[in-house]
This record gives structure tokens, C-alpha cells and sequence, in this order.
């Protein structure tokens, strides 16, 4: 029985319940294979034919001014290895066709996350950071970028929650923040040891109340004195421009900037990165523990209004493995290395 590509990659779509992002991408290769005017059923593929229609993929691509045409090719090989090995292991086919290899591609997979290496960097630059003009605080800016960062990486917020930077926002007030262990809105059963903060989204408006975890509990800490009203904003150093200065950090941490997925440039680094940068580590932790703790909208009655997600975020938020930077000030260490315990420089 001569099986068709295009009815083949139909019950695989149907059998792998995929996104529809993912189903037009199958059915732009499916729109590539009719156009080749090779074989037609899967049966009668061997290497030699499969890199014959890779090579028609790469020539349409640049025909079309693709900008990159090796990464076209090799989406293509990757969708029809991942058809044939369906249908091999439900004894459509008999065996596997060997697949060419792959074609050179410019890599621009555009990874829009910091890793926990960047991130210990970006900890140890705020020791570099220069005082601000007018700066008249105890406490050195780098010290209020070092606690942001840390909840940037537990939470995801906004930029304008930290830094209140058009009159909108409503940034974190010290009031916002309690130690007391039960959650001040009573929703929540779970305990924090370390205590709650509470915050509002600037997109959406929502409210949230999250527990204050070992690491970020010691650096707002650090920031407390007996000056701070509860009325007074618990951060300072953003300026009227944050993502300037977080971009000068980079720089002094020795972070590339990243690669834009379409044309290739070079893009800075911005303080929204941090946010991506939160979902990914929390997802790789717990999947799906992002959607709650950055307070995206998700769709279904029951899991909108019924389904608690709270312990979810919960969970995520007290057992997220911290960089190793994040951890020296709760251990007691401050301004040195917490491995080899190398003194940092002050800022200036």
C-alpha cells in the first residue's frame, strides 16, 4: 500500500496533537514536497532521494532572498525525520532511511535568556557600578541593582514595578512588604518563613502576592533602615533610563549582546530579557509554573476560575535553584566571591 507524504504528515499532526505555530510549519514543508517532482510515498524514500528534495528546499529558499536557507533546509529534514519515525514505530515502514547531513546554517536561534552564568556576572558587575550624579543614599546604587536582579530572577516583574519610570507605575513600596508568615490576603495556605511581598502588573493591573524566598528575603533586608517610611519606594538607582544602565552593567560583566532572529544584528541586552529569563529557569524547574508567576492570561472556564495555581507558584518560587552569586549574602558574604571568596571592587 503506497502511503502519501501529505496523509501520512495529516495523521501524525492528529496523533501529536500539535500547536497550530507548529501544524503551518509541517504543512508549509508538506506545500515543498508537492512541489518536488521526486517520489510521492514515504516507501520509496532512500538517501539519495531525501537529499534530493533538501536540495530543491535550499534552492527555493534562495531563490525567495531567504536570509538564511540552511536553517530553512534543515526545519524541512527535521519535520520529515520526525513523520518517518512516526510511521516506523506504527510499522507504516518497514526501516528508517538513512538522512544526509544537515546543512550549514547561520545559528540565530535567537536565545533571548540569560543563563545563571551571565547572571552571576551581572551580580558581581553591580560591585563596579559608578555612583549616580546627586546620589545622596547610604546604601550604593549597585546594592538596589543587586536586589533587583534577584527578583527579577524569582518573580519576572515588569520594569516599571521596580523603577517607577512614568508616572502609571506603581513601583514597590515598603509597605508592600511584610515578614509576617501567613499571606496578607488569606488565599494562599502555604507559609513563608521569610515573608510576603506584594506587587501590581503594569500591563494587566493585577495583583499578586508572592512569598519571599531565602535569597530575596536577605537582600531586601540588606536595603531596610530605620529611614524607609512605608510610604517611601524600596528602590533607587534606575534613573529615568534603567535599561541604559543595565545596559552599561552588561558591559562591565563582559555579556556579548544578543542576536536578533531575523536579520542577524547584534541587539543589546534589556531589562524585559530578565523576565524571559525567569520563565525559562522556573519552566525548566517546574514546567508551567511560569504562566502563574508571570501572570499570563491562559485560556479554558475551569482553569481560569476554578483551578487553583497558587501552590504551583509557590512551589516554584521556594525550591528555584539560585545562581551561586545570589546565595553569598544570605550565607554572609558580601562584596567577595562565594567560592573562592575573592574581594570584588566597591563601587565607585
Amino acid at each position: 500500500m503506497r502511503l502519501k507524504f501529505e496523509n501520512v504528515v495529516d495523521k501524525y499532526i492528529q496523533a501529536r496533537n500539535l500547536t497550530e505555530g507548529t501544524r503551518c510549519e509541517y504543512v508549509a514543508t508538506v506545500r515543498k514536497w508537492n512541489r518536488w517532482n521526486g517520489v510521492q510515498s514515504i516507501q520509496e524514500l532512500d538517501k539519495r532521494t531525501i537529499r534530493e528534495f533538501l536540495e530543491l528546499v535550499h534552492e527555493h529558499a534562495i531563490d525567495n532572498v531567504g536570509k538564511n536557507p540552511g536553517r530553512t533546509t534543515n526545519k524541512a529534514r527535521a519535520h520529515l525525520r520526525a513523520v518517518l519515525s512516526w510511521a516506523w514505530e506504527f510499522d507504516l515502514i518497514e526501516n528508517i532511511p538513512r538522512f544526509p547531513k544537515p546543512w550549514p546554517q547561520r545559528d540565530v536561534a535567537g536565545r533571548y535568556y540569560l543563563t545563571k552564568t551571565e547572571l552571576n556576572s551581572l551580580y558581581f558587575a553591580t560591585y563596579q557600578m559608578k555612583r549616580p550624579k546627586g546620589w545622596k543614599h547610604e546604601l550604593p546604587a549597585g546594592a538596589y541593582w543587586r536586589t533587583a536582579l534577584t527578583l527579577f530572577f524569582s518573580y519576572g516583574l515588569d520594569t516599571g514595578t521596580i523603577w517607577k519610570t512614568v508616572p502609571c507605575h506603581e513601583p514597590i513600596l515598603w509597605r508592600h512588604i511584610t515578614w509576617d508568615k501567613r499571606c496578607p490576603d488569606g488565599q494562599t495556605k502555604g507559609l513563608s518563613r521569610w515573608g510576603w511581598i506584594f506587587y501590581r502588573r503594569v500591563k494587566t493591573g493585577k495583583t499578586f502576592y508572592r512569598p519571599l524566598n531565602r535569597v530575596v528575603a536577605a537582600h531586601i533586608k540588606k536595603l531596610e533602615s530605620e529611614e524607609n517610611g512605608t510610604g517611601s519606594q524600596v528602590f533607587r538607582g534606575g534613573g529615568s533610563r534603567p535599561n541604559l544602565r543595565f545596559q552599561q552593567l552588561c558591559e562591565i560583566a563582559g555579556i556579548k549582546p544578543k542576536t536578533d532572529i531575523e536579520s542577524g544584528e547584534q541587539v543589546p541586552w534589556s531589562i524585559k530579557d530578565l523576565r524571559k529569563t525567569c520563565a525559562t529557569h522556573n519552566d525548566e524547574h517546574i514546567p508551567e509554573s511560569s504562566i502563574e508567576i508571570l501572570g499570563h492570561s491562559v485560556g479554558g472556564i475551569t482553569y481560569r476560575h476554578y483551578a487553583r495555581r497558587d501552590p504551583l507558584a509557590f512551589k516554584a518560587i521556594m525550591t528555584l535553584p539560585q545562581p551561586s552569586a545570589f546565595s553569598a549574602l544570605p550565607n554572609g558574604i558580601d562584596g567577595e566571591c562565594p567560592c573562592c571568596r575573592r574581594t570584588f571592587l566597591i563601587e565607585k
